[in-house]
């Protein structure tokens, strides 16, 4: 049985969470969602977070999760989740679409690490988004994006990062979070942060 755990001053936990979970289906019902089969010029972040929610939905492992909106905060254990609406921030990072294939200047550090910027002159919502991976697999060690999204609507940032590690000879997200803000039509401006912390 998930076990559940409530601090803070919020009046439920799930009551946050459905105003999270609110937000950010604003957002995603702005996205245009278009499947295109192209080649992949910058790198698989969408295939990578894909085959993460696969293994994760066959897994169901315990997760943490801490929730702060306006100051206020909740706190959560379960296996209960939906890991495709859980990490779907994530594949939206994802800058792999023939109209963006030269929206971003590219950085390199080293053969490990991959940082796109997105020019001032062109539009889109993933900002910035680094992939640290490790040199021997290529499998991200460290992700992280800024997306920003306005229109006559609403206004949001989110800043979201993703951590992974090999365990038990299987490369797996270990934590990820989302800070930020949404500000909706004749609402007041709601900041953000969620915490996840995974358990095998």
């Amino acid at each position: 049985m998930p076990r559940t755990i409530r601090c803070g001053s919020s009046p439920s936990f799930s009551k946050t969470f459905q105003i999270l979970s609110m937000l950010f289906l604003v957002t995603a019902c702005q996205t245009k969602k278009v499947e295109e089969k192209n080649e992949k010029h910058y790198y698989d972040l969408k295939g990578f977070v894909e085959n993460q929610i696969v293994y994760l939905e066959e897994k169901k492992p315990e997760v943490s999760k801490t929730a702060v909106l306006n100051g206020k905060s909740e706190q959560i254990k379960t296996k209960d989740i939906d890991w495709k609406k859980e990490l779907e921030l994530f594949v939206q990072a994802d800058i792999n679409k023939p109209s963006y294939r030269i929206s971003y200047n590219v950085s390199r550090r080293d053969s490990a690490e991959y940082e796109y910027k997105l020019k001032p002159e062109m539009q889109a919502t993933v900002q910035y988004l680094k992939i640290v991976t490790d040199s021997v697999v290529n499998q991200p060690v460290y992700i992280k994006a800024i997306l920003k999204s306005e229109n006559r609507i609403y206004k949001s940032e989110k800043t979201i990062e993703l951590r992974c590690a090999q365990i038990n000879n299987l490369w797996q997200v270990s934590s990820f979070s989302v800070d930020g803000y949404q500000k909706l039509i004749f609402t007041d401006k709601k900041s953000f942060h969620i915490t996840s912390k995974i358990g095998f």
